[in-house]
């Protein structure tokens, strides 16, 4: 809850302008791809994932070939991997991700997170009004 300042009424505080007002909604970035976390289920052992992963390496390899991952990593803490998929949105990244047989046999977790241009560096292009 705020508290009124008593030293500034609403008659000495400064009228809001009309363009503070009206300020433009800030752009929001386009999804030029999708970081993908890959993490073993809780419960799944490694024997399980050695299993399925020759199956799943080719799979992998084929979405890289294609285009679709452009950047995979290991975790450095051993606990998964990492891919970067050149995806236009998070449901065109699941799509590519649940084709993978390890993700076909329900035993990794997923979490997608959308990437785009960062987009406060547009400040930097933004004209400074002249000093007067």
């Amino acid at each position: 809850m705020e508290t009124a300042n008593p030293a500034v009424s609403s008659e000495t505080r400064p009228a809001a302008t009309g363009a503070a007002q009206q300020q433009a909604p800030r752009p929001e970035p386009r999804t030029t791809g999708v970081l993908v976390l890959l993490t073993a289920k809780p419960g799944v052992t490694r024997e399980q994932i050695m299993k399925v992963m020759p199956a799943e390496i080719r799979a992998t390899v084929r979405l890289y070939l294609e285009g679709a991952i452009r950047e995979w990593y290991s975790r450095g803490d051993g606990k998964g991997v990492v891919f970067i998929l050149d995806s236009k949105d998070v449901a065109e990244a699941r799509a590519a991700i649940d084709a993978l047989p390890l993700s076909g046999e329900n035993l990794m977790d997923h979490e997608f997170i959308p990437l785009g241009p960062l987009m406060p560096l547009g400040a930097l292009l933004a004209v400074a009004s002249p000093q007067k």
